[in-house]
């Protein structure tokens, strides 16, 4: 129809001008839709690609009784955790890169607290109730840690109970546990930690090599609130 309505309007020449132009247009418009559907195929499957689990994704948690996790976290003797901490007290605020690797068999830790502008606030390095702490170039010894921590940095720490609050553990036999009903992993746990108070509460975990182990939470104890989020775990098999 449309080559017939071109023939009386145009001449020969003309004519075979315009139906060269109509077969190029139709083989580009087919060619093109082609192309189309091609890269349509093509962003698919690399959509598809995108939403393949990556190795380093965080794992479904394994659903245990808090019976089978607390025995299950006693095997977990050496570790080692990088993240940050910070402090709250008042309207002072302090926070620091947190670097602290424990052996639990050999009772021995290094714990290193460090600005965020690079400057180390604290290195502490202790085997069994010998602890030796360097802070601004001077080294420092003592048996009581927290207070040591404390004298030299005006930080609150509780570093004992703090190992097995970190893992979602009770420290003494008198800690309380609130356990999510579906997860059965701790929500807050509440200590009487050298007769005061301490609450904790866990708002993220990750499975690591089985285990499922807190990556966020905060530990209350008066006006003091201290938060921290591990970005890393590290774990020896025993």
């Amino acid at each position: 129809m449309l080559f017939t309505k071109a023939k009386k309007l145009c001449s020969n020449n003309n004519y075979y001008r315009l139906s060269h132009f109509i077969l190029m247009s139709n083989y580009l418009k087919n060619t093109c839709y082609s192309s189309y559907l091609f890269i349509i195929t093509v962003s698919i499957i690399a959509l598809s690609g995108c939403s393949t689990t990556s190795p380093n994704t965080v794992q479904p948690l394994f659903k245990q009784s808090a019976q089978q996790r607390i025995a299950k976290l006693e095997q977990l003797q050496q570790w080692k955790i990088k993240g940050k901490i910070a402090f709250f007290e008042k309207d002072t605020r302090n926070s620091f890169t947190l670097n602290w690797q424990v052996d639990e068999k050999k009772a021995s830790q290094q714990l290193k607290l460090t600005h965020y502008l690079g400057i180390n606030v604290l290195q502490l390095d202790s085997m069994a109730n010998n602890h030796k702490i360097q802070v601004d170039g001077k080294t420092y010894h003592g048996e009581d840690l927290e207070r040591l921590i404390y004298s030299l940095t005006g930080l609150t720490l509780p570093t004992q109970a703090l190992t097995f609050w970190l893992k979602g553990m009770p420290f003494q036999q008198t800690d309380s546990i609130n356990y999510h009903k579906t997860t059965q992993l701790p929500l807050t746990l509440s200590s009487y930690y050298n007769n005061e108070l301490w609450q904790v509460n866990y708002s993220k975990y990750q499975q690591i090599n089985g285990y499922s182990l807190a990556t966020k939470f905060s530990i209350k104890n008066d006006d003091l609130l201290i938060k921290i989020v591990i970005n890393d775990w590290s774990i020896t098999k025993n």
